[in-house]
């Protein structure tokens, strides 16, 4: 199966999957309505009364009909997840491309999160008292405005708003797949009820910021809204006392918070379960007639590039396949083909992993390039023999012209000149021209002046750093690649009765040790950069790890696989240290 076809039919699969996620996030959406209403209309004395009434409005006509809207934004929430994560991920190098290609669908994701805020906090205030269920109300014989409704419906868009600035405002969605494996209703219950238990905690700041916020708007917008609707002004939240000391309204406000903080992440992580489920994937897809021609291979997948958790769900199988003892799947890697006797699975899967790692690195080398304190280091002229007794000069003076590039401080002294460089091949000394002397002064001067408007870099330039922070973020399938080529490399000794995997073990240790050293250079500059220290710490340890996999795996036969040099003493450094 080629790459395209195989990214379709993953793509088919994990759709079918972000269906059954906005299936469980439409039925969570009345287990939260109990919950709520089990609080509100709690009673002591009377329990039963209590739960058969709260059940017989749960199971009503009105909350079935009631609930639609909200349904209905469940659902335009759910294609807005979904399309956040089966889209490609192309790397924006200046904001003004991050903003042309994710600004649009992040408007729609903010929409999508203020409309649930707020359909939820309107289905929910009609269930309430009189005064908080409608817009207007009866006081003193005249229509008023409700200012219990307006905070309430206010809450639900700033519940909805706070989600989305939190979670979602510059991160993408991910997924994170469980260190121990459960089934399906032990993974809901226990994030139902981790849920519901933070969301309590959580909600409380933006439940107090919203209460300022209105004590010092919501006066103008009630009376905004009374010029609107033709009614009277509701007296009862005017002050910082009437908002403060209305000790309901500020309960039915926080409640309403952690109501909404725990759908919206019910409904990201229900994404992410059923998302992380495995893909039925093989290694040899079947030759025979009846044989179905929507099998999918582990070596298609895994060069599915545009869809990052397709690789991310390959790389995955690829390492829980490869950490699996006597299993007949791994066992497939190491045959040989009929006809012809050829290690084709190994082949096209050590292919491209290696492609996996390689561009990987040559991505992260270049991108490093950019970055001016390693970028000065590389650049440092280095002697052409070193004394011992000049060493410690030689690194003083190295690590003080690094201190020096990294803040912007100058010499005293301007270096001095090389003649050799100055002068020209052919020895004759050509003065430059006046024309290309007044184009290079105008070209400074436009550059400098570019650099004094205001947002203009901030929009046109990209960051230092970026492309590594992107290829940080995005390096989860690198984690398990590696990982798993180590464990099949450790594994072809008692299993690799061919001896398949021999020929490609000299690649495959340079590539992975190739990785560890750019990573190292990195770990150097860390502290100067705004880049993800999570995922560059869990990708370093995995190559780290990795690599002692495969040396005390082939301790033996180190020599024989790497000629002597630098490279080889790395590799036996891991061995003294296990």
């Amino acid at each position: 199966m080629s790459t395209g076809s195989s990214s379709n039919a993953c793509k088919l699969l994990l759709l079918g999957r972000c269906l059954r996620a906005v299936l469980l996030s439409a039925g969570i959406q009345f287990q939260l309505l109990l919950v709520f209403l089990l609080l509100v209309n709690f009673q002591l004395l009377s329990p039963l009364d209590w739960v058969s009434g709260t059940v017989g409005l749960i199971c009503s006509w009105y909350t079935w009909f009631a609930s639609i809207p909200l349904l209905a934004a469940v659902v335009v929430y759910g294609v807005s997840l979904c399309q956040q994560h089966l889209v490609e991920r192309p790397y924006c190098p200046t904001r003004y491309r991050w903003i042309l290609h994710y600004g649009p669908r992040k408007l729609f994701f903010l929409g999508a999160h203020l409309l649930v805020g707020f359909l939820t906090a309107w289905l929910y205030t009609g269930y309430l008292q009189t005064d908080y269920r409608h817009l207007s109300y009866k006081c003193y014989g005249e229509d008023c405005i409700s200012g219990y409704h307006v905070y309430m419906l206010g809450m639900g868009l700033t519940a909805g708003c706070y989600y989305f600035v939190s979670v979602h405002k510059r991160q993408e969605v991910s997924i994170k797949f469980p260190i121990v494996e459960q089934t399906l209703g032990e993974k809901l219950r226990e994030l139902l009820y981790a849920t519901l238990a933070r969301s309590l905690v959580r909600s409380i700041l933006p439940t107090l910021s919203y209460t300022m916020v209105f004590w010092i708007l919501g006066r103008l917008v009630c009376q905004r809204l009374c010029h609107i609707l033709d009614v009277n002004m509701d007296e009862r939240m005017d002050g910082f006392f009437g908002v403060v000391s209305n000790v309901k309204l500020l309960f039915y406000g926080w409640l309403l918070t952690a109501q909404i903080l725990s759908n919206m992440h019910l409904m990201r992580s229900f994404y992410g379960i059923l998302l992380c489920e495995d893909l039925p994937l093989v290694i040899t897809k079947q030759k025979a007639a009846f044989a179905s021609e929507q099998e999918i291979t582990l070596v298609s997948c895994l060069g599915v590039f545009n869809v990052y958790v397709v690789q991310c769900l390959a790389a995955n199988y690829f390492y829980k396949l490869a950490m699996r003892k006597d299993s007949k799947q791994r066992a497939e890697i190491f045959q040989l083909t009929e006809p012809g006797n050829r290690p084709a699975n190994w082949r096209a899967l050590c292919d491209q992993c290696l492609v996996i790692l390689n561009s990987f690195t040559d991505d992260l080398v270049e991108s490093m390039q950019k970055i001016s304190v390693l970028k000065g280091a590389q650049n440092l002229p280095l002697p052409q023999t070193i004394d011992s007794t000049s060493t410690s000069i030689m690194a003083e003076r190295l690590l003080l012209r690094q201190y020096n590039q990294l803040h912007g401080i100058r010499q005293i002294a301007s270096p001095p000149r090389n003649v050799a460089m100055d002068q020209p091949a052919d020895g004759i000394r050509h003065m430059p021209n006046w024309c290309e002397r007044v184009s290079t002064q105008l070209e400074e001067a436009l550059h400098r002046l570019v650099k004094r408007v205001p947002g203009i870099l901030y929009l046109f330039s990209e960051p230092e750093g970026s492309k590594t922070n992107f290829l940080l973020v995005n390096s989860q399938p690198l984690v398990y690649v590696t990982q798993a080529l180590a464990q099949i490399c450790a594994a072809s000794l008692n299993e690799d009765r061919y001896g398949v995997v021999q020929n490609d073990l000299p690649a495959i240790v340079k590539a992975i040790n190739k990785l560890r050293g750019e990573l190292d250079k990195l770990n150097s500059v860390m502290g100067n950069l705004r880049a993800p220290s999570s995922e560059f710490n869990v990708l370093r340890s995995a190559v780290r790890r990795s690599l002692y996999t495969i040396c005390n795996a082939f301790c033996d036969y180190l020599g024989d696989l790497l000629p002597p040099g630098e490279e080889l003493h790395q590799l036996q450094a891991f061995i003294q240290q296990e």
